[in-house]
């Protein structure tokens, strides 16, 4: 594994290498794109002449993506016939497109950031990568039958709404006032400043 300086029990949940970062100056390849339980990390190489390259990482903080009511801000936008996963976090919003625009992918990483940034490292599949394709093609097939019908746009009617995660209270660990937030997600005290899990 290439070194990504990670920090204090900080470990490497999922990777991917064929990633494209969109912006509104146009689309830059990504070398790949790795998330920890901590961190969204981007890694790029860029050329500085003809015979030096640099190894560029880019640290993007789960914390900072999610607001004040514990829920992460992410979404997927389809953007020139290629499924986009948006990642807003406190100072930039991140574009990440997967290998061929796939939606699955770009689902499976929004999951994948959500469970991350609240601390539910059990709720990430990195085994999926071939059920990407097979879910890319039903959503393609799901589309043209919903042209075709009349029925486009339309979600499954037996489809279950995204689970949040639930609001727990507990005492500080250092200085025992309450603390409120999301189960799972890391926390600072506004009293004593530690950082602690709920």
């Amino acid at each position: 594994m290439k070194s990504y300086n990670l920090g204090q029990g900080e470990f490497v949940v999922l990777q991917r290498s064929d990633v494209i970062l969109v912006s509104d100056e146009g689309r830059d390849p990504l070398d790949e794109v790795v998330l920890t339980n901590k961190n969204l990390i981007l890694v790029a190489t860029v050329h500085e002449g003809a015979f030096r390259s640099s190894r560029y990482l880019k640290r993007l903080p789960l914390e900072q993506a999610v607001d004040d009511m514990g829920v992460l801000r992410t979404a997927v936008t389809k953007v020139d016939n290629s499924y986009v996963l948006n990642v807003a976090f406190a100072d930039e919003t991140v574009s990440l497109c997967f290998a061929g625009g796939s939606a699955g992918a770009a689902r499976r990483w929004e999951r994948a950031v959500s469970s991350a940034a609240v601390g539910d490292l059990d709720g990430i599949d990195a085994d999926s990568e071939a059920s990407d394709t097979l879910g890319d093609l039903l959503e393609e097939t799901r589309g043209a039958f919903g042209v075709l019908f009349g029925g486009a746009g339309q979600t499954r009617k037996n489809a279950e709404p995204p689970q949040r995660p639930m609001t727990v209270t507990k005492r500080c660990v250092g200085c025992h006032a309450p603390i409120v937030g999301r189960k799972g997600s890391v926390v600072t005290c506004s009293y004593c400043d530690t950082k602690q899990t709920l």
